[in-house]
């Protein structure tokens, strides 16, 4: 059997990102060791993590910022920009219906890490 264990979220500040994914996303973390902190989300551990003296030269580049393949499913997509939105969340697409039968929104955390928030028609 195989399963998706783990995803690991570069970071710059381990507080700012563990409070932005407490509040926006309801994460619980269950570890938290500086550079590193842990929740389990939906079966899914889910990591962020600073960069690190015993880190290769270019993590950060590669693990920081930009476009994630990590959806997040909600059923009321509105309702959680809104939401996050009130929370200082950055919109980078507003919601918009796709052809494949989903609604879609991409938003930032205060890293630049960007995540497709989406909704079944």
């Amino acid at each position: 059997m195989l399963k998706v264990s783990s995803i690991l979220i570069g970071v710059n500040d381990l507080n700012k990102a563990k409070s932005f994914y407490e509040q926006v996303f309801g994460f619980q973390f269950k570890e938290f060791r500086p550079p590193f902190a842990s929740a389990t989300f939906d079966g899914i551990e889910f990591n962020i993590e600073e960069n690190a003296d015993y880190r290769a030269a270019d993590w950060a580049s590669n693990y920081i910022g930009g476009r994630k393949h990590v959806s997040f499913e909600t059923d009321n997509l509105e309702q959680f920009i809104a939401k996050a939105e009130s929370l200082g969340t950055k919109i980078i697409e507003a919601p918009q219906e796709k052809p494949w039968g989903w609604k879609e929104a991409v938003i930032a955390d205060p890293n630049g890490n960007e995540f497709i928030v989406e909704q079944k028609l």
